[in-house]
């Protein structure tokens, strides 16, 4: 059989090799048999997939300097796995150079580590980290391989097949059918005599029990229970698993399936083979601690985390190069910007050669390995030695994975997602550590909150979409907040659902006809949002079991036709419909179907936001406390103007701050300087830098004053002079020499008073944003929507007015209250557009505001106005005009200004 050794690019920098390509090179070629000789076994599975599907026998071998094993059967690659390296029966040993470096050396090999017309590409790739490899590596011709088949033939005995067989997975949690019934029937309790409970349950216990995973069930409940001794936040549940009964029960989950009409069979089906798929969100701070509590519970050789690989972009590719060839950092970074991460060649570099070249090679080289890291959330658990499964490598306080998730999947093996979730720890500090999952979600003032747009540090709902959602919806209960999480992701935006569903909101009349139908979409005013639904209309419309409902939604969601008539042609619901309502039922199908999002994920998301609305709703001065010390730049800004807009006062005065009208602030905590106290206690500006010299540099002092921190020591401008005089010592009124013989001098400098503008700008230098407020445009404001601070805090559409202040060479607009930096040229004084909370158009005198919506408008919303004022309504096409008019209450979508 015709042999190729190839070395792959999991030896990172040593190989361009990839597995398809490369496959089908060998196929062409004639070979039969490929030995993988990497110094792991990282990429074998991997390969041989891909090598199998060529038809072209794949072997596990491992490099270690000139010595080669190569594992003859099963045992043989097991003790590969288990790092063995001694002389056995089950393994091929091949010593000596390579016969590609060195043509009379006895070991017939000839590394391949890339086709020969990447032979460029290699050597570019594998000096990047001075690796450097001389010699010939690439696929020998026939040739060069006429001199290498006797030795390999004679010497090696390689076998002709080598099937990889998946494993058949088995965790530590062990527990029977019986027991596990028993188990979770107990755990029903009050709600035992409830048929609709006891049938659920039933149905679900027989799946996992005909699936035999019970055991999987019964480790991630062990995982949960190890979590809560430690006091480490387990959130209400991630993913389709929520829909499960037997997780509720199990703790695993928090919303209750049956009560919320949730399917276990979109997460496990009799007839679909895939695995369970149990995501847990914990509190990133304690996500450590309870991987190690895993590890010693089931023990250092049964867990184990998942590497992954990092890969180059264009970005990383030419900074690598550019350092490689040494070209200048600044016209690497030009490139990078000019050429819109790689996409087309700068017309500005088009008689570069060098920057050419640079550009050509980095886009080479974009997808080859960079390095490698730890998968973010995949853990390995099991009841057996892993070491004696997978190839593993120790990485600090872990076992690690060298198979990536896809191999362990193809090996048989099924990870648990363990995601750290940075809310969580939010939520559970905002709570002081009570859980509030079980409380009720009905409170007014955390809806009022969301539908003001202030969204800002809520999770799932702060982006500028997900806000614009929100404001258009009556929001009243946790499934309208889980409707906006589900409509917030590419499919509905895409397809225009969401913008269909908001649009609906404005007109309260036929949202209420839509509403009073018996359907099974009136819960999301007549779009198909979730993929629950999906599986209602199949089994109550279409006829279909709930099993085949999940298959036709799989099938849907994958865009395949094929397996979405096979499906439907079972459906006797269907196939009984009037031809033109079959035809109009399969184009909704296929054109909304595929869109739809889990409602048993968004569902368990919507309490982790709601949460943390009510904290922000009812707690202002705890939430705002909290999420000012997590969010930085845009978010910052717009986090201070939400406060402002809603009345609440930011104090740096270091007393307890008075119950949610102020937010108490500590500028030195603000600023990373933890150990200093709110306010400087010492009796002079001298006096605290000769107590903190040690730790604080001249950039501390001047970050410190322009906050404000020191202004009880006098105006800003004279104690930015005097940081020098105090780091060496010199107190301003023994600057002269004649102070040495106990003469005082007095100093006649000129004193210069900092503004309130001034002052405004450099606690935005310092802080990012402005504790001091000056006076706003001087202009009516009667045609205004809103104002800056008001915009950007529920990141609005609507018009204001502006002032542009200039500091250090950048521009702002201000309202008094907050400064939004500006790029372009303004006036001083004017009208901004803003769009989603953005300043987009700006104009320093305005006679006449059209506000444009498109889709229609109930008649409520609309108010008289000024006569330069209209309202632009457009329908289908159509376009309807309301002079001296305005909006009330909704934003537009546009809004032309002349």
């Amino acid at each position: 059989m015709k042999t190729a050794f190839i070395v792959t690019p999991y030896d990172l920098y040593q190989s361009v090799l990839l597995p398809e390509e490369t496959a089908r090179e060998l196929e062409r070629n004639g070979y039969e048999r490929c030995v993988v000789i990497d110094r792991t076994l990282a990429s074998f599975v991997k390969w041989s997939k891909v090598l199998a599907r060529h038809s072209i026998t794949a072997l596990p071998g491992i490099r270690e300097g000139e010595s080669y094993l190569v594992a003859r059967n099963g045992e043989g690659f097991r003790e590969l796995i288990a790092g063995s390296k001694s002389e056995s029966p089950n393994l091929i040993r091949f010593e000596g150079r390579p016969k590609n470096l060195d043509p009379s050396s006895p070991n017939p090999i000839w590394e391949t580590r890339y086709l020969s017309r990447d032979r460029k590409k290699f050597e570019v790739y594998s000096s990047l980290k001075g690796v450097g490899l001389d010699g010939d590596y690439s696929l020998p011709d026939e040739e060069r391989y006429a001199t290498l088949r006797n030795g390999i033939e004679r010497e090696s005995n390689l076998p002709e097949s080598f099937p990889l067989q998946p494993y058949t997975q088995t965790f530590p949690e062990k527990i029977s059918p019986e027991d596990f019934r028993a188990l979770l029937s107990g755990k029903l309790s009050d709600r035992s005599g409830e048929e609709k409970y006891l049938s659920r349950l039933e149905r679900e216990v027989s799946v996992i029990c005909l699936k035999g995973i019970q055991d999987y069930f019964m480790t991630v409940s062990r995982i949960v229970s190890l979590a809560r001794e430690i006091g480490c936040w387990i959130g209400p549940g991630r993913g389709s698993a929520a829909g499960s009964l037997a997780s509720y029960l199990l703790g695993v989950t928090k919303v209750d399936p049956v009560e919320e009409g949730l399917y276990f069979e979109r997460f496990l089906s009799v007839k679909r083979d895939d695995p369970p798929d149990i995501d847990i969100d914990v509190e990133d701070r304690m996500r450590q601690e309870l991987l190690l509590k895993l590890r010693d519970f089931f023990g250092d050789d049964r867990f184990c985390l998942i590497r992954t690989t990092s890969t180059f972009g264009f970005k990383g590719a030419a900074r690598e190069i550019g350092r490689q060839l040494g070209i200048d950092e600044a016209r690497v970074s030009r490139l990078i910007d000019w050429s819109n991460d790689g996409k087309r060649f700068p017309r500005s570099f088009e008689r570069d050669g060098e920057m050419r070249r640079l550009f050509d090679l980095s886009r080479e080289l974009v997808g080859f390995y960079s390095g490698f890291s730890i998968h973010a959330a995949g853990v390995l658990l099991s009841d057996v030695p892993l070491n004696t499964m997978i190839p593993l490598e120790r990485e600090g306080e872990f076992q690690v994975s060298l198979w990536d998730m896809e191999s362990l999947q193809a090996m048989g093996l099924q990870k648990i997602d363990i995601l750290g979730l940075r809310n969580l720890t939010l939520l559970k500090r905002l709570t002081q550590g009570k859980e509030p999952w079980e409380y009720g979600t009905s409170n007014r003032k955390t809806y009022e909150v969301l539908k003001k747009g202030y969204t800002t540090g809520i999770f799932q709902l702060e982006s500028p979409f997900a806000t614009r959602i929100v404001k258009s919806m009556d929001l009243s209960s946790i499934n309208d907040v889980s409707i906006a999480i589900a409509l917030n992701r590419p499919g509905p935006i895409k397809s225009g659902v969401a913008d269909r569903y908001m649009k609906l909101n404005r007109v309260p009349g036929e949202l209420e006809r839509v509403r009073s139908r018996d359907s099974i979409l009136s819960e999301t005013n007549g779009f198909l949002v979730y993929q629950e639904q999906l599986l209602s209309i199949a089994g109550k419309e279409l006829a279909l079991s709930l099993d085949d409902g999940e298959l036709l939604r799989r099938a849907l969601s994958k865009k395949d036709a094929e397996k979405v008539d096979q499906i439907l042609n079972r459906a006797a619901g269907f196939n009984s419909l009037p031809d033109e309502k079959r035809r109009r039922v399969y184009s909704f199908l296929m054109n909304f179907a595929g869109y739809a999002f889990n409602k048993s994920h968004s569902l368990c998301y919507a309490l982790i936001s709601y949460w943390l609305a009510y904290f922000k709703a009812n707690r202002p001065g705890r939430f705002y406390g909290e999420v000012v010390r997590e969010v930085s730049g845009h978010n910052l800004s717009r986090l201070v103007a939400e406060l402002r807009d809603s009345g609440i006062e930011i104090s740096t005065r270091g007393e307890p701050a008075r119950e949610n009208v102020e937010l108490s602030l500590s500028i030195p905590s603000s600023l990373g300087y933890g150990e200093l106290p709110a306010r400087p206690e010492e009796e002079s500006f001298f006096s605290f830098v000769r107590t903190h010299r040690r730790k604080l540099q001249a950039k501390d002092l001047e970050r410190l004053i322009k906050s404000g921190y020191f202004d009880l020591y006098g105006n800003r401008k004279e104690l930015l002079r005097q940081i020098n005089n105090a780091l060496t010592g010199m107190a301003p009124e023994l600057k002269s020499i004649r102070s040495v013989f106990g003469f005082k001098e007095e100093v006649q400098e000129k004193k210069e008073y900092d503004t309130d503008m001034e002052r405004a700008l450099m606690e935005i230098e310092a802080l990012g944003f402005n504790l001091t407020f000056i006076k706003g445009p001087e202009i009516s404001d009667e045609i205004a929507d809103t104002s800056v601070t008001a915009a950007l805090a529920r990141l609005q559409t609507g018009l204001a007015t502006f002032r542009r202040v200039d500091y250090m060479g950048r521009s702002y607009i201000t309202d008094g209250r907050t400064f939004i930096e500006v790029n372009d040229s303004l006036p001083i004084h004017g009208y901004v557009v803003f769009k989603d909370g953005k300043p987009s158009v700006w104009k320093e005198s305005v006679r006449e505001v059209s506000r444009i919506v498109h889709g229609s408008v109930d008649r409520d919303f609309i108010v008289e106005a000024s006569p330069g004022e209209s309202v632009i309504i457009k329908v289908k096409g159509k376009t309807r005009l309301i002079q001296g008019a305005r909006l009330r209450t909704l934003e537009p979508d546009e809004i032309l200004l002349k």
